[in-house]
């Protein structure tokens, strides 16, 4: 497999982590039906993972690389997809929040591992291809920047 672009390195060690979190998500699952203690535990982590890494990654997409890649590639009915499975997962842990206390929700869980699996690797095996495919060097480096900049700027340190 050749090397990630420079420019998604950072993308591609947040999508490892969150691939993490779906396969943790999907195991529990697949021993069969988690107990309420153990839904809400794994509501938890889903909520503190998308508050500690989801919410910084989706920022440096949405405000970084994808209006950099259309503005020159133009308009990527892909990147609305992402977008709206981002609004997605902002929906559903909010959801989470609201429930962990009392019942988790085991379709929301599933619902959220079995698509935080499939938005990542949409992203390395279409997205990112696309970008080091079409996109100007100039360009490239330019996204890099702006993703590197969107990822510290909300680091969970400072409270983003």
């Amino acid at each position: 497999m050749a090397r990630r672009h420079e420019s998604l390195i950072l993308l591609s060690h947040g999508h490892h982590h969150g691939l993490v979190l779906s396969l943790r998500v999907r195991r529990a699952f697949a021993r069969g039906s988690p107990d309420a203690d153990e839904l809400r535990e794994l509501a938890r982590a889903v909520v503190v993972f998308f508050e500690s890494d989801l919410v910084r990654h989706f920022a440096a997409e949405e405000e970084g690389l994808f209006p950099i890649m259309e503005a020159n590639l133009g308009r990527l009915s892909l990147i609305e997809e992402l977008r709206e499975e981002h609004s997605r997962f902002r929906a559903w842990v909010e959801e989470l929040r609201r429930l962990m206390k009392t019942d988790a929700s085991a379709e929301t869980l599933q619902a959220f591992g079995a698509l935080l699996h499939d938005h990542i690797r949409k992203e390395e095996r279409v997205l990112f291809p696309i970008f080091e495919q079409r996109m100007p060097p100039e360009e490239a480096r330019r996204a890099g920047e702006a993703i590197a900049r969107r990822l510290a700027v909300l680091s969970p340190r400072d409270g983003g």
